[in-house]
């Protein structure tokens, strides 16, 4: 049986070199209630609505909440090369996503199947 990694590949998100984020990424934070001590954010696609205003959104893919969606990402924050602004990430991060230290959040590409 496969089994997901959730310890490799995160450096901080600051110092990731990419300009855009893709669907798979993952964002880890310290978490706090209602979330466990870390908590995970995925970057997802929204593919439900038919007419899709809001692309991206990140997903919670730990603890209690897993599978709830967190928020759906305004449009602001595509990247002109595909995916999401990492700059816009960066500046908007305690306002849309999550309220925490922006120097501690890490950020891997996607998790890896062991």
């Amino acid at each position: 049986m496969e089994k997901y990694s959730k310890n490799n590949n995160f450096i901080k998100l600051l110092n990731y070199e990419g300009n855009s984020l893709f669907r798979g990424g993952v964002f880890r934070v310290k978490g706090k209630y209602p979330y466990e001590e870390k908590v995970d954010f995925m970057i997802f696609i929204n593919t439900i609505q038919k007419k899709v205003e809001r692309k991206f959104g990140l997903i919670v893919t730990s603890g209690y909440k897993s599978g709830s969606i967190l928020i759906l990402l305004p449009d602001e924050c595509l990247c002109v090369n595909g995916g999401v602004s990492k700059k816009w990430i960066l500046e908007n991060w305690n306002k849309w996503i999550y309220d925490c230290n922006i120097n501690e959040v890490l950020f891997s590409e996607n998790y890896i199947i062991i």
